[in-house]
């Protein structure tokens, strides 16, 4: 009977071994910890470029000396600090010590050098202004500049940080090697960019172990895919993810979906007029325009809570509006007043077809349109139409690729053109540059020497009062003459799966991952 207890519990003991050597096999393969992003618009190169919209995913590898914050205020990044002579022509940072490149090289004050003169770009105001750069020690950058230049930081919050390293003796690049929280692994044209975890981030090693942007084109598409759990994250129109409105409302209202939103970024969203043919090269036709578009009807039943509209002229978006004239009233929306300003200059419905006409000739405009950066554009286009209709204008909606509607502008072949205007990072100086400025040729929305002085002197004004002034000198100019329809300012917006933690949307045209490098998603 012993005997048969003892065969008993030797069967127990060996059944409950073998399960729990059965539990204790072959480890399982573990799954990185990975955060997928939608991106609508895939990258061009991996090699950065000054001053511009280089890719947002690509601020994961370089980092700049500075940075801007949600309240696009300026931060130190890989410089510490910085100081600037009484005479504002030289500017002088400490960088940080003890920063490495991704392949081990140092981030010193040659290395910066070489990369900020890597590639020069010409038209860059900064670059128009800069003496030279120097490296006194190697730790301290200097900018020798030919004359003061207000916005140096924003500037510099946009020029990427890259190490020698990452061009060939021959000095052409070959691979991306930054100080960022993210190394570069993969890149599949139109399909994929995948980063992997910088370990020896110097402000920490990242949670995530893997980024991975996946490119998908169509807005709703995305959004889709963030409701079924095949991306994480999507959103903000410099991270090449804007989203549907009708998307986003629906987004809002899903448990699993988390928005972020904000406007960390000043953006004009505008109607430019050729003011070098007529129509539009009458005044008189560009106010009554003015007056038959009404911004808040088209924000509030297109965009809802994802802008706002500029009724104060195109610095009256929420990043900026402490630079508004407000001694100054724009155009309120009256289409009675276009009537009359319409009937001013000669144009009548003469044969009651609802169409103005004037010595035989029917007023019709051109209208070009492209939507590569918002959904909604063309929408808008359509309201604008019907709109300009009620006054007796007709509007030919051109709806075209993006390239094609560079060179319709390039030969001046439009009437009215829509104008997506970031500003790229907290100062409109770069706006202003790029549309008001005689030097841009055909890009110049109104060309006038007195606009164009005080454009120059936006940027060699320091003095914050000073400066403000000539903002509103040139706004003075803009309402008087009228170079296009201010219509809104969109808010960044970025949705993502609510286990995604630690996400905040920094200033600036490449805020949208800044944060990722202190990211968690709950659960991984």
């Amino acid at each position: 009977m012993m005997l048969n207890k003892k065969i008993a519990l030797v069967a127990i003991f060996i059944l409950v071994a073998s399960s729990l050597m059965a539990g204790c096999g072959a480890p399982k393969e573990e799954v990185p910890k990975e955060i997928v992003i939608g991106m609508g618009i895939d990258l061009k190169v991996l090699e950065p470029v000054h001053g511009c919209p280089w890719g947002a995913p690509l601020r994961l590898i370089y980092e700049t000396l500075v940075m801007e914050d949600a309240n696009l205020e300026i931060q130190p990044l890989l410089a510490e600090s910085w100081e600037v002579s009484g005479d504002g022509k030289v500017w002088t940072f400490q960088l940080r010590k003890g920063i490495r490149f991704h392949d081990g090289s140092p981030l010193n004050a040659p290395a910066v050098k070489f990369s900020l003169e890597y590639k020069v770009p010409a038209y860059r105001a900064l670059y128009a202004v800069l003496e030279s750069i120097e490296a006194p020690d190697e730790h301290a950058i200097k900018f020798i500049l030919k004359k003061p230049y207000a916005p140096l930081l924003r500037d510099l919050s946009m020029s990427p940080i890259m190490s020698p390293t990452a061009v060939d003796e021959s000095g052409e690049f070959k691979s991306p090697i930054g100080t960022g929280p993210f190394k570069f692994t993969e890149w599949i044209k139109k399909q994929k960019f995948v980063l992997e975890r910088n370990v020896d981030y110097w402000q920490g090693s990242p949670t995530l172990e893997k980024v991975t942007f996946k490119i998908i084109p169509d807005a709703s598409t995305r959004a889709m895919a963030l409701e079924a759990g095949e991306i994480d994250l999507t959103g903000h129109m410099a991270g090449g993810g804007v989203l549907h409105v009708s998307d986003i409302q629906r987004l809002r209202e899903n448990p699993t979906i988390k928005i972020v939103e904000g406007y960390t970024q000043p953006c004009v969203n505008w109607i430019q007029f050729n003011t070098q043919k007529e129509p539009f090269s009458n005044l008189e036709m560009r106010k009554a325009v003015y007056h038959a578009i009404d911004a808040k009807t088209i924000v509030s039943s297109i965009l809802g809570e994802t802008a706002t509209p500029l009724l104060k002229g195109p610095f009256s978006m929420p990043s900026v509006q402490h630079l508004v004239n407000p001694n100054l009233m724009w155009y309120v929306y009256s289409p009675e007043k276009a009537k009359e300003l319409l009937a001013g200059s000669g144009w009548e419905d003469t044969d009651g077809d609802g169409i103005r006409d004037r010595n035989g000739e029917e007023l019709k405009v051109t209208y070009v349109v492209s939507s590569i950066f918002d959904p909604e554009l063309l929408q808008i286009a359509e309201i604008v139409q019907a709109q300009l209709k009620e006054i007796g204008i007709d509007v030919e909606l051109q709806a075209v690729e993006f390239g094609v509607m560079q060179k319709v502008f390039e030969k001046g072949e439009y009437d009215m053109m829509v104008q997506w205007g970031v500003c790229g990072h907290g100062d409109p100086s770069l706006w202003l540059n790029y549309y008001f400025h005689s030097k841009r040729g055909p890009w110049c929305a109104f060309k006038s020497e007195t606009l164009t002085t005080l454009v120059d002197n936006v940027f060699s004004t320091v003095n914050r009062d000073d400066r403000l002034k000539v903002f509103h000198e040139i706004q003075e100019i803009m309402e008087e003459n009228v170079p296009g329809v201010f219509l809104y300012s969109d808010a960044n917006i970025v949705a993502m799966n609510k286990r995604v933690r630690n996400y905040e949307i920094e200033g600036g045209i490449h805020g949208a991952y800044l944060s990722l490098w202190k990211v968690y998603l709950e659960g991984q």
